[in-house]
């Protein structure tokens, strides 16, 4: 009797062992889910963070168009004049750089992708805003130096 007894609970503590790991794999799966789902959430908010920080700069932007548009009508020599073209076509990339990315950026479609996904398509989408970023800076410097030297 004391042997089926035996038998019996080394059944039922493999039993509950065995359920307890069942229990902790799919605990330490759904903590993996949520971990991804997290970092999806912080790239996101730091691409959109570096967009914010761009934005303000568009209207610098525009009056630099303008500024640099006046100064090429202004221009007396052929190389002040190509200067100022080159100078206008950057202000215009950066321009069409910040529409482009605003018009391909797709945030709605991270709920419907898979964690790993989402992370792929949002780290491609931190280096084209980063890019974006660095055409904007590099653009309205050169505006300045040109319109305003």
């Amino acid at each position: 009797m004391k042997y089926y007894h035996l038998l019996y609970m080394l059944l039922a503590f493999t039993a509950c062992q065995s359920k307890t790991e069942e229990h902790q794999h799919h605990h330490g799966s759904t903590a993996k889910v949520v971990a991804e789902t997290d970092s999806v959430g912080r790239l996101e908010q730091e691409i959109l963070a570096i967009h914010d920080s761009i934005m303000p700069q568009m209207s610098e932007l525009m009056r630099l168009k303008k500024a640099v548009s006046a100064k090429i009508e202004a221009a007396k020599d052929e190389a002040g004049r190509k200067e100022g073209l080159a100078v206008s076509s950057e202000l215009e990339q950066a321009d069409q750089a910040m529409m482009s990315w605003m018009n391909q950026y797709n945030g709605d479609t991270l709920k419907k992708l898979q964690p790993a996904q989402a992370m792929t398509y949002l780290r491609d989408q931190h280096g084209k805003v980063k890019d974006m970023g660095q055409i904007m800076q590099v653009s309205i410097s050169h505006a300045k130096a040109y319109a305003h030297p």
